[in-house]
């Protein structure tokens, strides 16, 4: 059985807005950058890595209550990038250091 990655990327893209007028410019960059991946990752691999991008204050607000919290308690900053459901990766959205991680998954040969 072929063997699936689910990337999700979670972003607040109104942080900073209150604090930087030109922030509304900027809030739909990690939106922008999550588009550029999944192409990325749908040229490497197609119809193996999903990537979804998830606005963590207007999607789904009961789930990710965890992810919430560690941005509450400044223990992790948006983007936050979670690899079948586990955070890899959180401050910004590499798609080099992305790309080996689903090398790294899709040769264990682990089926999910």
């Amino acid at each position: 059985m072929l063997q699936r990655v689910h990337i999700q990327i979670l972003d607040n893209p109104m942080e900073g807005v209150l604090f930087d007028e030109e922030a509304s410019e900027a809030a739909g960059t990690n939106k922008i950058l999550t588009e550029e991946l999944s192409k990325e990752m749908n040229y490497f691999y197609p119809s193996v890595v999903f990537v979804e991008y998830i606005d963590l204050f207007m999607d789904g607000e009961e789930e990710f209550d965890d992810i919430r919290e560690l941005l509450r308690l400044g223990a992790v900053n948006t983007p936050v990038v979670l690899i079948n459901g586990i955070l890899k990766i959180h401050g910004g959205i590499p798609p080099s250091v992305i790309k080996k991680e689903v090398e790294k998954l899709l040769s264990s040969g682990l089926v999910h």
